[in-house]
């Protein structure tokens, strides 16, 4: 049966629907070239369309696993699969399904993300076989927990029998403070175990940040950190609960400080990306002047429970990167080429479509025009600035037991 053409109008339609897809997709031949690929795939692979159709897959995407491409029959058939590779010398984690196309042997490839394969889904990827740990974590956390509360009654109890100046209450108060800090780990591991349920609201992240810089403002004083402070005016908002982001950045900065105990440049900036996939985020890059990253313990620092000192819990960035992905975002770390190290924090960003030249176009959800242009000029604060002195020194310091306690975390 001789097959029909259709017209050269619906044609150039269908081209410019399937392009149009958030999806990348990848049409095989029976001899494993590349007979068709979208403009969003050719685009997130970073290559031309016209040289690599007619060119056989595995030089276009050179991957770790063999026959990669071939469907997967029964149950499985449409499950959604992982491939590394490299693509254009670029390393690339890709997520897809392959689906046959009827007796010819062609095959359909969709591919519904594709990122850098040692970036922020690495993370994703290795925090899921720590489920179970988090379970074990609740379970010793209540187990631990009951008895404690019968040790502090008894601590507080034989203290209260001393009379006042007995070197022995001293003793029991650090007893006290002890058991402060175990309780203190075990809300941690709980907090790890069972987060609290987000309760999310349009936010601005450039608030958030400006009100933990404001808390810590004292520490970087004491510490010699100069805090370089350059926030995007026009960055979207962002659907969050504004207390665990809080959370998330206090976490992050205390770690940055942290890092260099000897004074240093902490610098902290904001901005909007875009993905191949047009998705948007508003990134919060936090970088520091320390030693950075050793390479040994990378891939370890969001592992819950490790850490590198001695008072640390371990939990701090594990809790982070909980938060992150209940908001549907990320937190990233890398080394520095000038030294240092920078965590990155993304959210993704508000969006509403808008028609541009008649075609579907999605911009981001701009802050609201009151919005002072004075709090949106970049901020450097050098050391022991005078206004940075003032706010520190205002009735804040009454709070600092309580921050301390908050501070610990990290």
């Amino acid at each position: 049966m001789p097959r029909v053409e259709a017209p050269d109008i619906e044609r150039d339609l269908l081209g410019r629907v399937i392009d149009a897809l958030d999806t990348g997709l990848l049409a095989l031949d029976e001899d494993r070239h590349i007979a068709a690929i979208n403009d969003t795939l050719a685009k997130g692979w970073g290559v031309e369309r016209a040289v690599v159709v007619g060119q056989p897959i595995s030089a276009v995407f050179e991957s770790e696993t063999e026959r990669w491409y071939i469907p997967v029959r029964g149950a499985e058939a449409r499950a959604t699969r992982e491939v590394r590779g490299t693509v254009a010398e670029r390393e690339v984690l890709m997520r897809y399904s392959a689906t046959g196309l009827g007796d010819s042997g062609d095959i359909l490839i969709r591919v519904e993300d594709l990122v850098d394969a040692d970036t922020e889904e690495e993370v994703f990827r290795n925090t899921e076989r720590l489920i179970s740990l988090g379970e074990l974590s609740a379970r010793v956390a209540h187990e631990i927990r009951n008895p404690l509360t019968g040790v502090r009654t008894t601590v507080q109890f034989v203290a209260s029998k001393l009379r006042a100046g007995d070197s022995r209450r001293d003793d029991l108060q650090d007893v006290l403070k002890e058991l402060d800090r175990i309780e203190q780990i075990i809300t941690d591991l709980l907090l790890f175990a069972r987060p609290q349920a987000a309760r999310p609201v349009p936010t601005d992240f450039r608030e958030i940040v400006e009100k933990v810089l404001d808390i810590l403002a004292r520490r970087f004083m004491d510490g010699g950190i100069e805090v370089d402070v350059d926030l995007e005016a026009d960055v979207p908002l962002v659907q969050v609960d504004p207390d665990m982001v809080q959370q998330v950045v206090l976490n992050l900065v205390i770690n940055a400080i942290q890092a260099m105990p000897g004074g240093g440049v902490l610098r902290v900036t904001t901005g909007l990306r875009r993905t191949r996939y047009k998705k948007a985020y508003v990134d919060l890059t936090i970088a520091d002047t320390g030693p950075g990253i050793p390479d040994e313990v990378k891939e370890k620092i969001f592992d819950p429970f490790y850490t590198t000192r001695s008072m640390g819990t371990g939990l701090g960035l594990s809790i982070s990167l909980q938060i992150a992905r209940e908001h549907g975002g990320n937190v990233t770390a890398r080394n520095l080429a000038q030294g240092g190290a920078a965590f990155r924090f993304a959210l993704p960003a508000m969006m509403v479509p808008e028609e541009v030249n008649g075609a579907p176009e999605v911009k981001p959800v701009e802050k609201a025009a009151e919005r002072a242009e004075a709090k949106t000029e970049t901020r450097t604060e050098a050391k022991a600035s005078e206004p940075r002195e003032a706010k520190a020194s205002e009735p804040r310091e009454a709070k600092a037991e309580t921050r301390e306690k908050v501070e610990e975390k990290a």
